[in-house]
C-alpha cells in the first residue's frame, strides 16, 4: 500500500518556516512512534518513509509524509492521523495542525496507471521541492543524472514492489540509459542537519524515457514512485521532497 499524508498547520510568533525544519518533524515522529517502531527504524538502512515540510504563506506549513511499508505504514498512520497539535521544542514552537489529508493506493492499482493498453508516458517533469544531493564518489553532487535518480529510486522501489520487481541488475542499466535530461532550471540549495551543511540543487528537470514501451512502462513506474519516496539522501529527514508528472 502506497500512502501520502499532508498536515496543514499553522503557527504563531515571528519565526519563518524553512525545508530545514524536516529534521525537527522528523525527531517528532521518531519521538511519537512507540519505542520498539523507533528503534526498528534507528537500525534499519533504507527508512520505509520520506517526510519533508513545505512552508506556505501566512505562518502556514505542510508536512508531507510518504509511506510504503505496510508495516511500519500503520504505526505511523495511527499516530499522526488524530494529531491537533505537533509541538517542536528545539524551535520552541507549538504548531495547530487544522486539516489532513491522506491518500492511498494498493499496489495493484499503482501498477495499471502504468503497464495498461494505453501508450506508455515518455515525458515528465520532476521538481525538487526541497534540496536534493546524492553521494558520488565521496562527496555530494551538485547536478542530477539519469543513473543517480534511478539508482536511488531502485534501492526503495525494491524493497516495496512484489508485482513488478527490479532485481536485474542489467534491467537497472538499461533504465538509466535510456532516461535523459532534456531540459533543466536548478539552482543550489543548502540544507542544515544539526551541525552539518549540505549542498544540493533544488528546481525542475524534464525527463524522457525511450527504447520499448516495456521498458517505458517500468521506468515511469519507478519514476512516478519518487513521490512516495523520495529521491536521493536524508529522504527520511527532509530532504529530496519531489513532485511529479507526465508531461503529454
Amino acid at each position: 500500500m502506497l500512502q501520502k499524508i499532508v498536515l496543514q498547520c499553522t503557527y504563531e510568533g515571528d519565526q519563518r518556516a524553512s525545508y530545514n525544519w524536516g529534521s525537527l518533524f522528523h525527531g517528532f515522529l521518531i519521538k511519537v512512534l512507540p519505542p520498539q517502531v523507533a528503534a526498528k527504524l534507528h537500525d534499519s538502512q533504507v527508512r520505509p518513509f520520506s517526510q519533508y515540510v513545505l512552508p506556505q504563506p501566512d505562518q502556514q506549513l505542510n508536512w508531507i509524509i510518504g509511506l510504503w511499508d505496510t508495516t511500519i505504514a500503520e504505526h505511523i498512520v495511527e499516530m499522526i492521523m488524530p494529531l491537533t497539535q505537533i509541538e517542536i521544542q528545539n524551535k520552541s514552537l507549538n504548531l495547530r495542525v487544522v486539516g489532513i489529508q491522506r491518500t492511498s493506493e494498493s499496489e495493484t492499482e499503482y501498477f495499471s496507471r502504468f503497464f495498461t493498453d494505453r501508450p506508455p508516458g515518455r515525458r515528465y517533469e520532476l521538481e525538487f521541492v526541497t534540496p536534493c544531493t546524492h553521494r558520488q564518489e565521496g562527496t555530494y553532487a551538485l547536478f542530477p543524472s539519469s543513473e543517480l535518480i534511478v539508482n536511488s529510486l531502485y534501492q526503495r522501489y525494491s524493497a516495496y514492489g512484489q508485482e513488478v520487481t527490479l532485481d536485474d541488475p542489467e534491467a537497472i542499466l538499461q533504465l538509466a540509459r535510456h532516461i535523459r535530461i532534456v531540459r533543466y532550471n536548478l539552482h543550489s540549495a543548502v540544507y542544515y542537519l544539526e551541525n552539518t551543511k549540505i549542498t544540493g540543487y533544488m528546481g525542475k528537470i524534464t525527463l524522457v524515457v525511450n527504447g520499448p514501451d516495456q521498458l517505458a512502462r517500468l521506468a515511469g513506474a519507478m519514476l512516478s514512485f519518487a513521490e512516495y519516496s523520495g529521491v536521493g539522501i536524508k529522504t527520511a529527514l527532509g530532504m529530496g521532497g519531489v513532485r511529479i508528472r507526465e508531461i503529454p
